[in-house]
Parts: C-alpha cells; sequence; structure tokens
C-alpha cells in the first residue's frame, strides 16, 4: 500500500503526521478490525492526503486488484476503493 510503505519502499514524509504512524500495519489488514482501522484513519490530521495519494496509486494502475481489495487506507476498505475506480454499471472501454 502506498500510503503506508511509499512508492519505493520509504514512507512518504507526512506519514510522520499519521494517526497510524505507530500502529502495527497489519491491523489494516485484517478484516476483522475494519472498524478498529476505520476509527484511526478517521481521527487522522493527513486522511485526506493519505486517501488521494493511495488512490492515485491503484488509478494509475500500480495497485492491481490483489492490493485494492486488501486493507484500509485512506479511511477506505478495499472494496470501498475498488467503488470508486470502477463503480457499478461503469462500462469497461
Amino acid at each position: 500500500m502506498i500510503a503506508l510503505f511509499g512508492g519505493l519502499g520509504e514512507p512518504p514524509e507526512w506519514r510522520d503526521q499519521a494517526a497510524c504512524k505507530d500502529t502495527d500495519p497489519r491491523l489494516f489488514f485484517s478484516y476483522s478490525k475494519e472498524q478498529e482501522a476505520a476509527e484511526i484513519c478517521a481521527a487522522c490530521p493527513v486522511l485526506h492526503t493519505c486517501r488521494a495519494d493511495q488512490l492515485d496509486w491503484e488509478a494509475r494502475g500500480a495497485g492491481n486488484n490483489r492490493y485494492r481489495a486488501a486493507g484500509v487506507v485512506g479511511g477506505l476498505t478495499g472494496r470501498e476503493r475498488q467503488l470508486l475506480h470502477a463503480p457499478p454499471g461503469r462500462q469497461a472501454s
């Protein structure tokens, strides 16, 4: 996930301000703890930057479906992010 680890394996600069900076990243990949992860995101001062970075990375094709389907990033589950990229009823080109 780009927001957690950065595009080059190093976290982005804003990550130091993230509410999750001292949280075990595995929390964000546990389906049974999605609500807990989303609550951490909801209180985050860089929520919108995190979400925008992740969605941009996924939209450019860097995040294939396997990664989109996993984890809470920017307060959104993988399914919620998938729906933003490909809303129901949108025709594939």
